[in-house]
């Protein structure tokens, strides 16, 4: 992995709160600009709760 793929990796996550499914920078920088441009800008991650574990 590139340093530019693991800076949009990062990137992605901060933005979209997930791992991206593919690595595809175009798309990757693409999806990431459109997210950002949203007229409510970017939320930040809302940690979930986790629940007891279960055996």
């Amino acid at each position: 992995m590139t340093d530019e793929e693991r800076e949009l990796v990062e990137r992605w996550i901060i933005t979209l709160c997930e791992t991206p499914p593919v690595i595809d920078v175009e798309l990757m920088r693409r999806l990431i600009a459109e997210q950002q441009a949203t007229p409510q800008g970017v939320p930040p991650c809302q940690p979930r709760p986790s629940g007891p574990a279960t055996a």
